[in-house]
């Protein structure tokens, strides 16, 4: 036999589990709420800054290709291919965005770019210089990204720190 304390129920009803599950199910929806905000999206300024750097290191090492030897023009010829990938990575990311679609980079047409005949081509370390800041930029804008953006800005910084510790060292360190 049961004994019951005056005042407490040792019963339960379905007012007090219906109680009980509103309760749980407000908590449960306020909580994720009361965490931090993720972090914003870059804005597309930014990602085209990363599609001008990867233009820029493009167009550097296919000049400085052209009078290099044939093993250092070989791996200037790749980094330079790798780079206009980065670039269509990048247009294809901002096309998405659509954020401003009448923007003039959206607009953007390849203009060739003239070189004086004169002029000798850049140095090696000019095109590393540019891989290193180009890799930090796009290290510093993955750092407070997300999701598909953060990937590509980190997959993008990976490739321009290989392409200068990795694919030119050996040739920096042979020049």
């Amino acid at each position: 036999m049961q004994r019951t304390e005056p005042g407490f129920e040792t019963t339960l009803n379905r007012r007090h589990v219906l109680a009980g599950g509103i309760a749980l199910a407000v908590f449960g929806i306020a909580a994720p709420a009361c965490s931090s905000p993720p972090p914003a999206a870059p804005a597309v300024d930014e990602l085209e800054a990363q599609l001008s750097l990867a233009r820029r290191d493009s167009e550097l090492a296919k000049a400085a290709a052209v009078g290099a030897p044939p093993q250092i023009g070989t791996a200037l010829t790749e980094v330079a291919a790798e780079r206009t990938q980065h670039a269509q990575a990048l247009r294809t990311e901002i096309t998405r965005l659509a954020v401003n679609p009448t923007s003039t980079s959206a607009q953007h047409t390849t203009t060739p770019t003239t070189t004086n005949a004169a002029a000798p081509p850049p140095p090696l370390a000019d095109v590393v210089r540019s891989l290193k800041a180009s890799a930090d930029s796009a290290g510093d804008l993955a750092s407070t990204s997300s999701g598909y953006r953060a990937g590509l800005l980190g997959s993008i910084a990976a490739a321009c720190t290989a392409s200068y510790s990795v694919t030119l060292a050996p040739s920096a360190t042979a020049s």
